[in-house]
């Protein structure tokens, strides 16, 4: 006997439902956000780096996720999705993504290991918005693999896919501020610090803020030479202050997203109205560059004296304290400049020495120093105790 158009309609209806709840409670599990559909529907392709094959899952892979990530607290508390209990859940998400690989949609690759032939980690597009040609990127990966460079090598080549396959304008990605680490892996493959978002995000250890970072197609179009504007250097005067301010709250920003358990964000009235008191302060001078009459870099200089003790002879020399260059301005001389100004005037005052000190995280700026002759002499390093 033939069942009924209306008992047809009612099965397909719970089939319906029973395939939206698994999908509800397998994105609970991993994904914060469905995918929509993108603009190019090329989906999760493999591809292929110097150490690592991105791929699609397969079933057998549920016990290497499970033991090299999706279980360790470690790995999961700056994640949107709790950590997996059991084998049985990790299967249960997987089957949930591999039913989804027919859909163009849907990108979500394994990062596999050549070496062993081993999953070690994720890598998936979280969010895609159609309007922008944007996509919003999600990434772990087994702590036994960390700080070996991994995970760029792996966000680099899915970045080219989104852009040249996919064809997209934008891929962003974002991590708790008390997740410096992940935004390093970000910085090494090419990401742009954007700004930090404050109370914009939730993960398993709550409320936090979040550093965003991103790549547009332009930024990787490489941009004709251009003749850059006359850089002049000079000292500053009273009405260039406000805008010194404004190179010091990137100079803050830049820290923030760099040493967070350090730096606090925002930039209060207390560190903008510090800058008028080394203003009247004889030994601090003020050091700013200009581009087509907008200052565009600051330097602050301070000469400093330490009198001969038991365990060190007496020490006198220029410091500089502050040093930053406008986001909008960098690669056009200023910082270069203000550093040549800065060694001609400490030697028409008769020092011996130019110092500074900068933070670790800050690769960038070392590279520059580096260049300009600076020579590393003393370090700080520390341990952090669980």
């Amino acid at each position: 006997m033939q069942p009924s158009e209306e008992l047809k309609n009612v099965r397909i209806n719970q089939v319906i439902r029973r395939s939206l709840t698994a999908r509800r409670i397998s994105d609970r599990f991993y994904f914060r956000k469905r995918t929509v559909t993108p603009m190019n529907k090329t989906g999760t392709q493999r591809i292929e780096t110097h150490r690592l094959i991105l791929r699609r899952y397969r079933i057998e892979d549920a016990d290497d996720m499970f033991s090299n990530w999706a279980s360790d607290p470690e790995v999961t508390k700056f994640l949107t999705w709790p950590t997996h209990s059991s084998v049985d859940v990790t299967r249960f998400v997987l089957n949930d993504w591999i039913s989804r690989y027919g859909d163009g949609g849907f990108f979500n690759w394994a990062i596999e290991w050549k070496e062993t032939g081993r999953v070690i980690g994720n890598i998936a597009v979280t969010v895609l918005h159609d309007e922008t040609e944007a996509a919003e990127l999600g990434y772990c990966m087994s702590r036994a693999f960390w700080g070996r460079g991994i995970m760029p090598e792996a966000l680099r080549a899915v970045m080219d896919y989104l852009f040249d396959t996919v064809g997209l304008n934008r891929v962003e990605a974002a991590h708790d501020v008390n997740n410096p680490k992940s935004g390093r892996a970000m910085e090494k493959a090419g990401l742009k610090l954007e700004g930090i978002h404050r109370s914009y995000g939730k993960n398993n250890l709550g409320i936090c803020d979040v550093v965003i970072r991103a790549l547009t197609r332009e930024d990787r179009t490489p941009k004709p030479v251009r003749k850059t504007a006359p850089v002049t250097v000079r000292f500053a005067r009273e009405e260039d202050l406000e805008s010194v301010n404004e190179l010091r709250r990137q100079v803050n920003e830049l820290h923030v997203a760099g040493r967070p358990e350090t730096f606090k964000p925002g930039f209060c009235d207390e560190l903008r109205d510090y800058l008028f008191t080394i203003w009247k302060d004889p030994n601090q001078r003020i050091v700013v560059a200009e581009i087509e009459g907008k200052v565009c870099g600051l330097a602050i200089l301070n000469h400093i004296n330490r009198p001969e003790n038991p365990f060190m002879f007496e020490r006198d020399f220029l410091d500089i304290d502050e040093f930053g260059v406008d986001e909008n301005s960098r690669r056009q001389g200023a910082a270069s400049a203000m550093i040549t100004f800065i060694r001609d005037y400490a030697k028409e005052q008769g020092f011996k020495r130019l110092e500074l000190n900068m933070w670790e995280f800050n690769r960038g700026a070392l590279a520059f120093y580096e260049v300009a002759d600076f020579k590393t002499y003393r370090r700080y390093m520390e341990i952090h105790l669980k």
